[in-house]
């Protein structure tokens, strides 16, 4: 772990960057970021195994900065970097930002305005590059989100409803709204409340688990959507370092006890888990298929043979959102366990 020596004492934030699914990316996301962030904010990069030619173009663009800090951890999954590292933070908030996501101009300050009004966890709008499927420019990845509950054979099984998916960002409102859940793409935390949660050793849904540890401590989460972050989803080619961490983070031997630790936590099991191990097989697929130089046509090919392939399927329920039903209508489910692993 490195350390700048000054520390601007004026910080209300501290910004973590965590690498997503990939490496690449960081330099941008750090010039995105100071480009557009004029406020005094603490930096700390978690350096979890990113090679020279990433991480070093981000410490000579933050050299002599004060307030700047990169943790060298080696490779683990964010949540587990994170768990080591929050003790440390003095400031009053706490933003989790992804590598692969940009801030925009003026981000920060409807995020603390929230914060001032009393919630616990705010998230900016976040909206999603164009993709390979030629979606608009930009348009609507997380607005508000919704936890809830779809009955299948007599048990209860839960849907991460996410609202105006994909839509245009005209449709999206304009104010302030409550939110059951976010995405770890960036949110801003109280530190005091980011400080007592629990950090799950998991890769898929610790961002749910999370949000049901705020409900239960009666703290409020909130969108704003003044405030808007782009989100890279797809990042249609990438070095083979990149897929060094997406092999390790999407691997079966973390994906798998990921949701077998949320359902000891919390009871219950997802709906899409099936769907969400097939997807990781899928664009497994499509990016070894564009790193070894197939055209994007061809390496979406590559993916429907290795869904035929390696992938089952388990969607027994003709319309699950529809007959589902909020899972916080009857309060907040009991912490069955506290297992961190």
């Amino acid at each position: 772990m490195t350390a700048h020596p000054e520390s601007d004492m004026h910080a209300e934030v501290t910004v973590i960057i965590s690498p997503r699914d990939r490496y690449s990316g960081l330099d941008e996301c750090v010039e995105t970021l100071l480009r557009h962030t004029p406020q005094p904010f603490e930096l700390w990069i978690l350096d979890l195994g990113y090679p020279r030619r990433d991480i070093e173009p981000a410490r000579r663009r933050l050299a002599g900065r004060p307030g700047v800090r990169f943790f060298e951890l080696g490779l683990k999954t964010p949540m587990d970097a994170l768990r080591e590292v929050r003790d440390q933070l003095a400031t009053r908030a706490v933003v989790l930002l992804d590598n692969d996501s940009r801030v925009t101009a003026g981000w920060l300050p409807p995020l603390l305005a929230a914060l001032d009004d009393g919630h616990a966890v705010v998230t900016p709008l976040i909206l999603e590059r164009e993709g390979v499927d030629r979606g608009a420019p930009l348009r609507n990845h997380l607005y508000t989100g919704e936890l809830r509950v779809v009955e299948v054979d007599g048990t209860d099984y839960l849907i991460e409803h996410k609202a105006l998916r994909r839509a245009d960002i005209p449709e999206i409102p304009a104010e302030r709204a409550p939110t059951g859940s976010f995405e770890l793409h960036c949110v801003l935390f109280s530190t005091a409340t980011f400080q007592a949660i629990e950090l799950p050793s998991m890769v898929i849904r610790e961002h749910l688990d999370i949000a049901l540890q705020v409900a239960a401590r009666g703290e409020s989460m909130v969108v704003e959507p003044s405030a808007q972050v782009h989100f890279d989803n797809l990042g249609t080619r990438m070095a083979l370092s990149d897929m060094r961490f997406f092999w390790f983070r999407w691997s079966p031997r973390l994906t798998g006890p990921s949701s077998r630790l949320f359902e000891r936590r919390w009871g219950y099991r997802f709906y899409s888990e099936q769907s969400m191990y097939n997807w990781v097989v899928r664009r497994k697929a499509f990016l070894l298929a564009r790193w070894l130089g197939a055209p994007i046509g061809l390496a979406n090919k590559a993916t429907v043979v290795a869904r035929k392939l390696f992938c089952r399927d388990w969607d027994p329920h003709p319309d699950p959102e529809g007959a589902s039903r909020p899972l916080l209508a009857g309060g907040v489910p009991v912490q069955r366990s506290h297992d961190l692993a």
